[in-house]
């Protein structure tokens, strides 16, 4: 550390004495004017009959010294920094001069003292307090006894630096705790908007996953009563497949309801819920292992990627055979929903597509991430099309699991 910087005080005024301790600078430098007034009346009250010229010019120079740093509390950080050092060197030296004829003027010697320590680093603030013995000996030596009171110039010195010292350290360790709160608040503050942003997400799927998956099929199965309309199809089929839209309706509300129930942690049966899925899309349900109960997240996860990847199958591939397979093994669950490749139809593609409506594989890809697994999505090898993904158990489902699901 360069002798420069030593001698660069802290940017806030670090004020006289317990005027300190008081935040505002205008309280503060009423604080230390008090104090210079009765310091300079204790002082003048106990002059000697024929004080000379020396002690007070001595008095003074300690309260010119007081006032200027009275000033400097009410400046700029950047105006007043420059000459603290010099004032404060100043003052403890005329304390100290002060201090041959009476021990009061120690008074300024140790204020001086104690603000050195406040203001600057220990090695800086012990070379600015030496002024007051170094002073106190070239008054002394030619004008009265020595050493006199130069033990007593000393150990005020000392004691100032001690009490500086301790309350630099008090505000360095507010200080840090200040900062210490601060980044705790703004750490506190960041997980609120992620938490906030992923509860948002959450809402997003939600929406995505009822709506589009309700209004794709009501649309799809609109789009067959109109053609069976136009084609003066039995009034037979036609009531059925406005009988099977009634149904695509209540089935859409029945999923809101589950969502707004999942949103609230409330956990729904997996099982019912896929059985009337998969007879829905007249689909095949395979079990692998023992049903169990898992936690809302997960079973949210899984009934919404078996919903997606059927909505997708019907509309990609209509006609082909979808199966759904739910797998129940040692430490994770598994769900894999697959179709084979459709017969050509006219008007129809054959190409299957990964989208179940732009948003719904990056949907299934976030529900699967969150809940902790990972999802694989692709073409099988008969031009079919899988989707497969597999949730690892949480310590609660672990402990619902029956002992022949573990083996």
């Amino acid at each position: 550390m360069s002798i420069t910087s030593r001698f660069s005080p802290a940017a806030d005024h670090p004020g006289i004495g317990l005027s300190g301790m008081i935040p505002d600078p205008r309280a503060r430098a009423a604080a230390m004017l008090a104090g210079l007034g009765v310091s300079v009346w204790i002082n003048a009250a106990t002059f000697p009959a024929d004080p000379g010229v020396v002690v007070p010019a001595a008095l003074a120079v300690a309260a010119l010294a007081w006032l200027v740093l009275i000033a400097g509390t009410l400046l700029t950080a950047g105006t007043r920094g420059a000459h603290v050092a010099a004032v404060t060197a100043v003052m403890c030296a005329a304390g100290a001069v002060l201090a041959v004829t009476d021990a009061n003027g120690l008074i300024f010697t140790g204020v001086a003292a104690s603000l050195a320590a406040v203001a600057f680093d220990p090695v800086a603030a012990l070379v600015l307090s030496t002024a007051g013995p170094v002073a106190y000996c070239l008054a002394a030596i030619p004008h009265g006894p020595f050493p006199g009171r130069l033990l007593s110039t000393a150990a005020v010195a000392l004691a100032g630096l001690v009490a500086g010292a301790s309350r630099r350290e008090t505000d360095q360790r507010a200080r840090h705790s200040t900062l210490v709160a601060t980044e705790r608040r703004r750490t506190e503050l960041a997980w609120a908007e992620a938490e906030l942003a992923g509860e948002r997400n959450r809402l997003g799927r939600e929406l995505h996953d009822v709506l589009a998956h309700t209004l794709g099929a009501l649309s799809i199965q609109l789009t067959a009563i109109d053609t069976l309309a136009r084609t003066d199809a039995p009034r037979e089929k036609l009531i059925t497949q406005i009988e099977l839209g009634h149904e695509l309706v209540s089935t859409g509300l029945d999923e809101a309801r589950q969502a707004v129930r999942a949103l609230r942690g409330e956990v729904t049966s997996l099982a019912a819920q896929l059985e009337r899925l998969c007879e829905l899309h007249q689909a095949e349900l395979e079990l692998d292992g023992s049903w169990q109960e898992l936690d809302a997240d997960a079973t949210l996860a899984l009934y919404r990627l078996a919903q997606e990847a059927l909505t997708n199958a019907a509309r990609h591939a209509p006609g082909a055979r979808v199966s759904v397979r739910i797998g129940f093994g040692p430490r994770a669950v598994t769900v894999e929903v697959g179709n084979t490749r459709p017969a050509p139809v006219p008007d129809t593609p054959t190409a299957l597509h990964a989208s179940g409506g732009g948003f719904g594989l990056q949907g299934m890809r976030e529900r699967v991430g969150q809940a902790g697994g990972d999802l694989q999505v692709g073409p099988t090898s008969d031009g079919g099309w899988r989707v497969a993904a597999r949730i690892p158990y949480r310590r609660s489902d672990l402990g619902n699991r029956s002992d022949g699901s573990d083996r």
